[in-house]
């Protein structure tokens, strides 16, 4: 896969850094190089703000093993070396990987190791894609053409109109509906980062929203495993995505998502008879229900009762959600934080009992 990268510098600031992250976060990969023993505490906190929503590899100039060990704890996908040398003792083998640099186009490039270009063509990438060798390419080399040249060479469709087929999804992976794109839709979308289609009735352009205000702000491109299908994550403006104006265009669905949207508006109504709209306004109240609803679920839990701890878990994670609502904290910003936490490199004590 096509992975860009960005080149650490202290003459940036992190929250500079964290939103050219978060614009190049497009294919699920960042690479950050140049990081040395003075930059670690900014990387740190870089990963703490968006290593769950993006894999973030890092490429390390003198850490030693316990700093590499801790950019892992901190969320880092990987760590990258340009020398093969490594402390395998520190860092598990699956979170490391060598870089290759230019190699030539007739050179036999090992498996888990990654090439960067300095010079990078669309055809180049796509050639490495299609032999599974991920490219790192420099952010000041990146266009969109670039990026959709890319992605015209290697996808491949068996519709007579050459469409590719786009399944849209929001950021907690609730499918939204299927669409379509073609190198025009696609370039549209990279450039100005909105959802953008192509309408096999119309024949043109179809810029999700234009019209009805439900537009959509692209988080993701990804292309499936065969490279016949591509799926965009993309945040989705109210009332939804399908013409019916719901959310999705499958019909009313019982997800978690679905829950949310419920205390959402029972907060924006406002209602004082409403149980989730006092619990949000009064502090205390909310603090004691969920003390007492986590004991009950640690109850139900040492009981060993299947639906009481169901009910219980259920009951904790509705609490849950007002206190996160109430704060501004979206469902997927707790997404996040689990995948980032996923990323960590666990190391017990062996005189600690499980």
């Amino acid at each position: 896969m096509l992975i860009p990268q960005i080149k650490y510098s202290a003459a940036i600031s992190i929250q500079q850094l964290v939103q050219k992250i978060q614009h190049w976060s497009l294919f699920g990969q960042i690479a950050i190089t140049g990081i040395d023993a003075n930059s670690v505490d900014n990387v740190k906190s870089i990963l703490r703000q968006v290593g769950g929503t993006v894999d973030i590899s890092i490429e390390f100039e003198s850490l030693d093993a316990a700093e590499q060990l801790a950019m892992l704890n901190e969320g880092a996908y990987r760590l990258l070396n340009r020398d093969s040398s490594w402390d395998s003792e520190t860092v598990p083998p699956d979170r490391q990987i060598s870089l290759i640099e230019n190699p030539p186009i007739d050179q036999a490039i090992p498996q888990n190791t990654l090439v960067t270009l300095d010079a990078p063509s669309a055809s180049r990438i796509a050639e490495l894609e299609m032999a599974r060798i991920d490219c790192l390419v420099d952010i000041g080399h990146l266009s969109p053409e670039l990026i959709t040249d890319f992605f015209k060479t290697v996808l491949v469709t068996d519709r007579p109109d050459g469409l590719w087929s786009t399944v849209i999804v929001d950021p907690i992976g609730i499918a939204l509906g299927l669409a379509y794109s073609n190198y025009e839709s696609l370039l549209h979308t990279i450039e100005t980062r909105c959802g953008t289609y192509w309408s096999r009735s119309r024949d043109d352009l179809w810029i999700k929203g234009e019209t009805s205000g439900a537009t959509q702000k692209l988080l993701g491109i990804r292309m499936d495993c065969d490279r016949d299908c591509l799926r965009f994550t993309v945040t989705q403006d109210a009332p939804g995505f399908c013409h019916r104006n719901t959310h999705t265009c499958f019909g009313q669905e019982r997800t978690i998502q679905s829950v949310v949207e419920r205390l959402q508006q029972r907060l924006a109504e406002a209602d004082e008879s409403s149980f989730t709209y006092r619990l949000a306004n009064q502090p205390e109240m909310l603090e004691a229900k969920l003390l007492e609803e986590a004991k009950e679920l640690s109850l139900a839990s040492q009981q060993n009762d299947r639906d009481e701890v169901a009910w219980e878990a259920a009951d904790v994670l509705y609490f849950s959600l007002i206190t996160m609502l109430k704060n501004g904290v979206p469902l997927e910003r707790v997404y996040a934080e689990l995948a980032r936490r996923m990323n960590r490199v666990v190391r017990r004590d062996p005189g600690i009992k499980n």
